[in-house]
């Protein structure tokens, strides 16, 4: 996700900031190496040259990479993409009144198409929220929860969310195979196909349901294939699974 956000950044026409990228794998700070970034194995050298800091490792990496650079931290934005990791927990691990950034971006971000929800700390200022704001909306859509419990449904709806429709486009994929289309073929028409329905959803602002029914006629092939998901309890499985995201993200936060 660190890598998606900094090329998401890097990528962006409309922010105008340094960006400075710490990682203890050589090969994985190669990408940047014929980028703007400033890249380093040295989490200190990064945060002690930097005003806003994304920590972007695994959850239980995080409380030991502030450890690391905690002399560092002082009058620091914090911004932390660590699924599941709870702000209180986060506090603790920095001085009092540090201000601290919850956030759960997707995948897409590295193409300029994430979405993300946020939550801030009693000690974000308003021009720091602002910041993170422009940050998040230089490689995509940002939403502000009002609370920090709701970033447990935001990681499992939208955070895992990319691979929930990658799923499906392979399986539709397969299908086309199946049924003697050129593999090819199969996945233009299919990536097509899922480009134009989300674009379709965020131009004539219709609900899905709205579109899907409008797309049904009596007797046609499109209901054919809905009776179908439906007698199987398709959207049933896709909200347990939903669901099933959601828990885990909550394991997660009990675990600290």
């Amino acid at each position: 996700m660190g890598s998606a956000i900094a090329h998401g950044m890097l990528n962006a026409d409309t922010l105008d900031v340094s960006l400075i990228i710490a990682d203890p794998n050589l090969n994985k700070l190669e990408h940047f190496s014929k980028t703007a970034a400033i890249a380093t194995n040295d989490n200190t050298v990064a945060v002690q040259n930097a005003d806003t800091i994304f920590v972007a490792v695994k959850p239980h990496d995080v409380q030991s990479a502030l450890k690391q650079c905690a002399e560092h931290l002082d009058d620091k934005l914090i911004v932390s993409v660590a699924a599941g990791v709870p702000l209180e927990q986060i506090e603790k691990w920095l001085r009092p009144n540090a201000p601290v950034v919850r956030c759960m971006p997707n995948t897409p971000s590295l193409i300029g198409a994430g979405v993300a929800g946020a939550f801030a700390n009693l000690y974000v200022t308003s021009d720091q929220k602002e910041f993170v704001n422009q940050i998040m909306q230089s490689f995509g859509k940002v939403v502000w929860l009002s609370s920090e419990d709701q970033l447990h449904a935001v990681t499992a709806l939208s955070g895992s969310g990319p691979a929930y429709f990658f799923y499906i486009m392979e399986a539709m994929i397969q299908a086309g195979c199946n049924l003697g289309l050129e593999r090819t073929i199969a996945e233009r028409l299919v990536v097509e196909t899922a480009y134009g329905a989300a674009n379709m959803v965020r131009e004539t602002q219709q609900a899905p349901q709205t579109l899907k029914d409008q797309a049904e006629t009596p007797g046609g092939t499109t209901i054919a294939a809905m009776t179908s998901l439906d007698n199987d309890n398709v959207q049933a499985a896709i909200a347990t699974a939903i669901e099933k995201a959601c828990a885990r993200s909550g394991k997660i936060t009990e675990e600290f």
